[in-house]
């Protein structure tokens, strides 16, 4: 009787990552940007009470995600999440205005921290060969913000949610990436930190998935996690020392 071989685990050939909680966060918090911003149009509220009334919004909101999207859409559920936000706390002159200095003071760089030791990981993981790609459920506001992180030329493509047409955790977005990427989805693996928008579809399409806890140890993490980004690099290439990144 033959003895069949087992076959070899497939090879990692492509990684996707999220970005919001995964690369990058608030800087300091939500809760203190956004104080800063209500003040200016006359919401008179702390900080950590701000936070923890977007933190209730947001759990509301989040359970929208998934399906089809586009830019409209994805400023009509920050919409819905500011006033979610603001309904126990004192109204503002001109919601309109709140709000839109609220959307356009988070597509700059320096609302937001990235996360140690990214940029290193990311060149190094390129220079290993492995294919890089960004997908995110997000808007227009993506492009510029990693642009300004000198992040984009890391990547060889961002798969956007308002963009592709399709939000995490719907699989028509992940199998966009295949499609696109031309890799079978044996081959790819996604980091993200969300266990419902990133670990489990990334699973259900066939993918290898991990998880990074976020700086606040908040996210309810489950499951293979990271809390390193060394720890990816580990895992992919066995080396927990990136070289610095090129500078040009």
């Amino acid at each position: 009787m033959e003895t069949l071989e087992p076959e070899p685990h497939p090879r990692l050939s492509t990684i996707t990552f999220d970005v919001g909680g995964t690369l990058l966060s608030p800087d300091p918090s939500v809760g203190a940007v956004y104080a800063e911003v209500f003040a200016r149009h006359g919401v008179a509220a702390g900080a950590r009470e701000i936070e923890a009334a977007f933190q209730r919004a947001w759990k509301t909101v989040a359970g929208e995600t998934g399906g089809p999207t586009d830019e409209a859409n994805e400023i009509g559920k920050w919409r819905r999440l500011v006033n979610a936000t603001l309904r126990d706390l004192p109204q503002p002159r001109h919601f309109d205005s709140l709000f839109e200095e609220l959307w356009h003071t988070f597509s700059e760089p320096r609302r937001w921290r990235l996360r140690e030791h990214t940029r290193e990981v990311l060149c190094e993981l390129r220079e290993r060969g492995i294919q890089l790609a960004v997908l995110s459920n997000w808007d227009s506001r993506l492009r510029p913000l990693l642009k300004g992180f000198g992040l984009i030329r890391y990547f060889e493509t961002l798969f956007i949610s308002a963009e592709i047409g399709w939000e995490k955790p719907d699989l028509r977005i992940f199998r966009a990436v295949e499609d696109t990427l031309s890799v079978k989805p044996s081959e790819i693996l996604h980091l993200g930190d969300c266990p419902h928008s990133d670990a489990a579809p990334a699973r259900a399409a066939g993918w290898r998935s991990l998880l990074i806890r976020d700086e606040t140890g908040t996210n309810g993490v489950t499951g293979p996690e990271i809390t390193d980004l060394r720890e990816l690099l580990m895992l992919v290439t066995g080396n927990t020392n990136p070289r610095p990144p090129d500078p040009r």
